[in-house]
């Protein structure tokens, strides 16, 4: 199974294609988040696993800015996310740095698809 079936909701081949421009522009952006969560670089589709964890992240910064309360399997998905993000850092610029990051790819990726749609 090609890991990018796990991104829900989405054309695979889009996604694939999406995938590949974002990388030309953000792959600095994509290797920093996978090695501030460990995620090595030599593992398959390491690039997909960035991106649904990014498109996990929109989902939580949706919880945090919406009215409506959440249900606690959203929650415990963004708890899981942020501790992801914050496991081992030193201070909390750190912490923003990454969940803008990946802000920022999550927001690109749903332009270029858009753009390919």
């Amino acid at each position: 199974m090609d890991r990018i079936d796990l991104i829900d909701g989405y054309d695979p081949k889009l996604v694939r294609e999406t995938l590949n421009l974002l990388l030309r522009d953000r792959k600095n952006e994509f290797r920093e988040l996978a090695q501030k969560m460990n995620i090595p670089l030599t593992s398959q589709d390491w690039e997909v696993i960035i991106l649904k964890f990014c498109l996990d992240f929109e989902d939580c910064f949706k919880i945090w800015t919406d009215n409506a309360e959440p249900d606690s399997i959203k929650n415990t998905k963004c708890m899981t996310i942020m501790r992801s993000i914050s496991k081992g850092k030193k201070n909390i610029s750190d912490i923003f740095h990454l969940q803008d990051v990946a802000y920022t790819i999550y927001t690109e990726f749903h332009q270029t698809y858009n753009r390919l749609h």
